[in-house]
């Protein structure tokens, strides 16, 4: 049953936070956000090594924080640290280890949405708050080192004809390498969400052809849980969620990286090249659907770029034009979407 609410927020690092935090100041109670790491402000926890500076100023950024949410100069604990005090002092609602495989406006304005899990969540607003990686994504769960040359995550160095691959992924990245590789190798794609809603037509359609004539394997709710060095070929043993073990030649991962310009083209965001087209409170050309974060920042690092389009967000995009908020007095061209 789909859980209904006034704002989703796709993304809980400093952007989603930020903008979580804002709306409940705003009075917005019925929000949720999803996050397909094991934990709030993953990329920091994953890209940053312990002990890193995490300032205020970043190479040269020197920008006020615009809201409720900012850091003082500390490193990437304290700004975990500092991050975690917010999310427990305004109760926000995490959803953890999932991640928006459907984005489907509806008639009459609003949005349904269906995650990775299959879970559904009808929603008035969607503010878009996800990273941009210049480097393709890994898993969480540890390589192994002695599986080098058979773990790969592109197509710049070959595989050798009639050795079976195993590709992770649900987006056109991975589409494209089943097609590319199904001819002179045993190809099997596994990806963990029911349906390839990340993928344009042209590239679900050409699977689907392959899939039929028996050309490739398609597992669809197949999560990987790790690999294992089996010594013997096949070398790379897969184990899944659900209790499956397979071994493969190779393993090729095509879950993303880089701008997620394929999953803004889904939802039906403009793009202008290689950046979505958003107004100056960050609103895309479907309405009630905005961008926060790496996404609209501009520069690369600054936390409070980050934590600034939240704010903006919320106080001069939501609450101006879709929801019914608290606004402060006084606060510039304060209005209720009511008036």
């Amino acid at each position: 049953m789909a859980l209904d609410l006034d704002l989703l927020i796709v993304g809980a690092g400093p952007a989603g936070i930020s903008t979580a935090v804002e709306a409940r100041r705003a009075g917005i109670e019925r929000l949720m956000l999803l996050e397909k790491g094991p934990s709030h402000s993953w990329s920091i926890e994953k890209l940053y090594t312990p002990g890193k500076r995490v300032d205020k100023v970043y190479l040269g950024q020197e920008v006020d924080c615009d809201g409720a949410v900012c850091i003082i100069d500390g490193t990437r604990e304290t700004a975990l640290a500092t991050l975690d005090a917010f999310v427990a002092q305004y109760d926000l609602p995490i959803q953890y280890a999932t991640e928006v495989e459907r984005i489907d406006t509806l008639e009459g304005g609003g949005f349904r949405v269906r995650d990775t899990r299959g879970d559904e969540f009808l929603t008035r607003t969607i503010v878009i708050a996800i990273g941009v990686f210049g480097r393709p994504n890994k898993p969480d769960y540890p390589l192994p080192g002695s599986l080098k040359g058979h773990v790969h995550f592109d197509l710049n160095h070959g595989i050798p004809a009639g050795e079976s691959v195993l590709i992770i992924g649900g987006g056109n990245t991975a589409l494209e390498y089943a097609a590319y590789l199904y001819a002179d190798h045993p190809t099997t794609l596994a990806y963990r969400g029911h349906e390839f809603a990340k993928a344009n037509e042209v590239n679900r359609q050409i699977l689907s052809d392959l899939d039929s004539g028996g050309k490739l394997g398609v597992w669809l709710g197949a999560d990987v849980a790790g690999l294992r060095d089996t010594s013997t070929a096949p070398r790379v043993e897969v184990t899944f969620k659900d209790g499956r073990v397979e071994a493969f030649d190779h393993v090729l991962y095509g879950i993303g990286g880089s701008t997620p310009e394929g999953f803004l083209k889904a939802a039906g965001v403009m793009i202008d090249g290689k950046s979505p087209v958003v107004d100056e409170r960050f609103h895309t050309t479907v309405p009630g659907l905005y961008l926060a974060g790496d996404l609209v920042a501009g520069g690369k690092g600054s936390i409070v770029k980050a934590f600034n389009t939240g704010h903006r967000v919320v106080w001069e995009g939501l609450c101006q034009d879709h929801l019914e908020c608290r606004i402060p007095e006084g606060f510039p061209g304060a209005r209720r979407s009511s008036e």
